[in-house]
């Protein structure tokens, strides 16, 4: 009954630590060297422990650096520019966004320049293809073009030249984000 108790105890063990290590972290870095930093995993916690935080004379903290410490948004994060201003739009707008949302929002505060307000405005406007930019010219090719082309000078297309007029024209642009290649293939008309 002991070793049944222990292997329980372990397994609760094991999954607690999976999901403290699934979840996201932050640390607040105050911009005064006389106070301690603090981790965060929410809106809620920041909050909390920035209205705690103290300096060594007992004076309130009220500036901090946010970093990004674990989870997988870093790089959205970064491109973001999350600060201590923005950072109640990170948690209440960009963190509840689904993979492809999140990819067109680095796409267009990375790749094209937005501010992140005008970047949320501007999410669904953008078209991803998940994938190479050849490969995203060659299906756009096939679906616009091929039916009119006859089926024994097919084999002549040259896909990767029209890929790169694609891109030349800067109709098509791809773009790595979280270890995936994207294309987004109306970034002419973002």
């Amino acid at each position: 009954m002991e070793n049944v108790n222990n292997i329980t105890a372990n397994n609760q063990f094991k999954s607690a630590a999976h999901q403290t290590a699934c979840e996201k972290s932050y640390f607040a870095q105050p911009y005064s060297l006389d106070a301690a930093g603090f981790y965060f995993n929410d809106l809620t916690d920041y909050e909390e422990k920035a209205e705690a935080c103290k300096d060594r004379w007992g004076n309130p903290v009220e500036e901090f650096e946010i970093q990004y410490i674990d989870g997988d948004d870093g790089a959205l994060f970064n491109a973001c520019g999350i600060n201590q201003a923005n950072l109640g739009t990170w948690f209440n707008d960009v963190e509840v966004l689904d993979d492809n949302e999140k990819a067109a929002l680095f796409y267009l505060v990375s790749m094209t320049g937005y501010s992140v307000a005008d970047a949320l405005d501007k999410i669904d406007d953008v078209n991803l293809y998940s994938g190479h930019l050849e490969d995203a010219a060659e299906e756009l090719f096939d679906e616009c073009y091929a039916q009119s082309i006859p089926e024994n000078l097919r084999n002549y297309i040259d896909y990767k030249a029209f890929a790169n007029d694609c891109q030349q024209s800067g109709d098509m642009c791809e773009f790595e984000y979280e270890g995936e290649t994207y294309t987004c293939t109306n970034a002419s008309g973002i």
